[in-house]
């Protein structure tokens, strides 16, 4: 069975079959201030605050130490891993052991389920889980001081929070609306976005995104030259190499996602967009301030333009995914949130009132 979903992963991670020429790659680079600043060093007290920080699972790697394990480590030993860090962010060396991965499967909807309907969860090896997440911290200096991610990206950035975009999306909703004008509100998930980076890709538009070199030759010796293992009920497969995709239990792998895909509202400009990570909800509405036919006509061409922006079949009058039917919905839940057409909380508090009562009786049971 493990050789059975390790073929499957094996072609799911195959490198990706792109047109080219492509802007990421073969476009002319531009000169960017600090474009050769370096990573700045580790030291040994922030090495041992980041530990402190870190939660003491005890999920294995393939080489079976895990961050418990790291956390009873002798302190004087992780001199000798200042060092290794340093070494690595100066020379963009990374030992092959560390892109040795261990992938477990979590169902994500039945216990008994294909290859396809599984998550995996790589359990990256220990110590390199610990420099990630020292270069997570520069790398993120980096994209703060040069402003690169939007206002309208919430998901794994810290100081923005999901209450918050839940808010601007019906404020923005309602601003259409006591304005009269027709709006319709479009929820896209993208499936197995983190499996699908292009190695490649991502490697050519961090550059031209202004990322100095030294992190973007750090993330390649991250990325290259990776394979994995799955393992179900202890038994492993054989070893596979991954061409493509953000490994999933990374610190990392989250902030290279939307840092690779910031720019990504600029691509529909005719709609509002709000992001949280891969869940994008955009919001198109009709010209304001023209006859209300005028205004459905051309929130109707705005629709038409954003899907086929997404590379997506015209939802007018009928909207399909393969086989599937995609229906106009009056509710629907948004980051744990019910959102209603007439964008009301009633059914976001009856719910609560729900939960409250069910475990009120259940305490006093």
């Amino acid at each position: 069975m493990v050789d059975m979903v390790a073929d499957y992963y094996e072609s799911l991670y195959k490198e990706p079959v792109v047109m080219r020429l492509h802007s990421y790659v073969d476009s002319p680079l531009v000169e960017w201030d600090h474009v050769l600043d370096t990573i700045p060093t580790v030291t040994y007290p922030e090495l041992i605050k980041s530990l402190s920080k870190k939660k003491k699972k005890r999920s294995c790697d393939i080489h079976g130490l895990s961050p418990y394990m790291l956390s009873q480590m002798p302190r004087n030993y992780w001199h000798i891993f200042v060092r290794l860090y340093n070494h690595s962010f100066t020379t963009c060396f990374m030992p092959k052991k560390f892109k040795e991965v261990r992938m477990i499967l979590l169902a994500k909807k039945n216990a008994v389920c294909a290859p396809d309907e599984t998550r995996p969860i790589s359990l990256l090896d220990s110590f390199m889980k610990v420099q990630e997440r020292l270069f997570l911290d520069r790398f993120l200096q980096v994209l703060k001081d040069k402003g690169i991610l939007p206002d309208t990206q919430s998901g794994f950035r810290a100081n923005h929070r999901l209450q918050t975009r839940v808010l601007l999306l019906i404020e923005q909703i309602s601003s259409y609306m006591s304005n009269s004008s027709p709006v319709a509100t479009v929820f896209v998930d993208f499936k197995s976005v983190f499996d699908q980076l292009w190695f490649l890709g991502c490697l050519g538009k961090l550059p031209r995104m202004g990322i100095p070199k030294s992190y973007v030759n750090w993330v390649r010796a991250w990325l290259i030259n990776r394979k994995g293992t799955i393992e179900i009920f202890g038994k492993r497969s054989r070893w596979f190499v991954i061409l493509r995709g953000g490994p999933q239990g990374s610190s990392l792998t989250p902030t290279l996602f939307i840092t690779y895909h910031s720019d990504m509202g600029d691509f529909i400009p005719m709609a509002m967009s709000f992001f949280f990570a891969d869940d994008l909800a955009a919001v198109v509405a009709g010209q304001i301030g023209i006859r209300f036919t005028d205004q459905c006509t051309d929130l109707e061409r705005r629709l038409h333009s954003f899907f086929e922006r997404l590379e997506f079949p015209n939802p007018m009058p009928e909207l399909k995914c393969g086989n599937e039917t995609i229906g106009w919905v009056a509710i629907f839940k948004y980051l744990g949130y019910w959102i209603t057409t007439k964008l009301g909380w009633w059914n976001i508090i009856g719910k609560i009132r729900l939960s409250v009562r069910q475990q009120t009786v259940g305490d006093y049971h």
